[in-house]
């Protein structure tokens, strides 16, 4: 009974033997796994989006206070895992002396270093992106790729054939507005389209209103639309340049905005805390509430304390700004700003530095 009693109390250590052996192999194999790439992208993602909303936000705030804006781009993000341990164990024969037969013990470590490289957007790029205006062009490929003509004309246009957008506070022209309201009913139809034809310059894009019945309301718009312009009345199709006034009845001349001009219109949607709006510490042009034919591009808040619902907010000059997060217009306008800056960048892109991680 003895000599079975001995037996019985050994085997159940060699099997946590063995258990311990098994930990020595799987630390070994041990990986980083593949979840990571999906937590890390999204996470990182969002983190990225959040920063570049409030970045563009704090320049515009920046502006309307007559300060200069700072543009930091995140041209990488570089995340290298380690994961590693080390396990140990011994068995020594059972005794009546010393029941411990097993020791065991181990280590593990892991660890995570993400590696972020920050690009200024300075001189020449600088340049490009934000002082250069928009090309006149790519406001209708901004409507053929199915934005709004309120949203497109009222942002990016300074004037078309002479009619004025409103600006720093200041109504826009009635025939802008005319003009506005009648190109959206018309894009509404799908009677706006562009393309694209081999000019003297290397290219040329044409835009095409399609007629309508007379007698219709989109047969009405029509006409409307090339009256306000100065169009010829059989005129469907007309070139699209950049300028003050049209050199031809078939041409129609834009003035557009560059990105810093847009960031200054939407600085003056800002409420300006009493305080600095008396004391000159800002632009003038601030926009009255109620005033629905200066209305502001963007309506940006301001306030002591920091917001707790907000669709992007930063601190400034001892004062929160913010986007409420149920301002859906402004919402609208202000990704569309952003969106923006990447058809403002037509320069080349500075070389990002070149970041070495080593590997295990």
């Amino acid at each position: 009974m003895m000599h079975d009693a001995e037996t019985h109390s050994v085997l159940p250590r060699r099997g946590r033997v063995a258990g311990v052996l098994a930990l020595v192999v799987l630390a070994g194999c041990a990986s980083v796994s593949p979840q990571h790439v999906t937590t890390d992208r999204m996470d990182y993602g969002q983190v990225v989006a959040d920063s570049w909303k409030r970045q563009t936000l704090l320049n515009v705030v920046r502006l309307r206070y007559a300060d200069a804006p700072v543009f930091l781009d995140v041209s990488s993000i570089i995340n290298s895992y380690t994961v590693g341990g080390e396990a140990s164990a011994q068995a020594t024969v059972p005794s009546r002396i010393d029941p411990n037969v097993l020791e065991f013990g181990g280590t593990g470590r892991r660890s995570n270093t993400p590696t972020v490289t920050y690009q200024p957007l300075l001189g020449d790029r600088f340049t490009k992106s934000l002082l250069r205006p928009i090309p006149p062009a790519s406001v209708f490929q901004l409507l053929q790729g199915g934005w709004s003509v309120g949203l497109v004309f009222k942002t990016v246009v300074n004037s078309i054939n002479g009619l004025r957008n409103a600006s720093a506070g200041v109504a826009a022209d009635p025939g802008f507005d005319e003009l506005n309201a009648a190109m959206s009913r018309i894009q509404g139809a799908g009677n706006i389209g562009i393309r694209v034809e081999p000019g003297k310059d290397g290219g040329g894009v044409v835009a095409v209103i399609r007629r309508a019945e007379d007698g219709s309301e989109l047969g009405g718009d029509s006409q409307r639309v090339r009256r306000l312009l100065g169009l010829g009345e059989d005129v469907s199709e007309f070139e699209i340049t950049y300028g003050l006034v049209p050199r031809n009845p078939n041409e129609v001349a834009m003035l557009t905005r560059s990105m810093m001009e847009i960031m200054l219109q939407l600085g003056f949607g800002i409420d300006l805390p009493a305080t600095h709006a008396a004391g000159g510490r800002a632009l003038p042009g601030q926009w009255q509430p109620g005033n629905a034919k200066a209305e502001p591009l963007v309506h940006i808040r301001s306030g002591t304390e920091a917001p707790a619902d907000a669709y992007a907010a930063v601190p400034y000059k001892g004062y929160w700004y913010w986007i409420d997060d149920n301002d859906i217009a402004s919402k609208r306008r202000f990704t569309f700003l952003m969106i923006l800056f990447s058809l403002a960048e037509t320069g080349q892109t500075t070389a990002s530095p070149v970041v070495t991680v080593p590997s295990r």
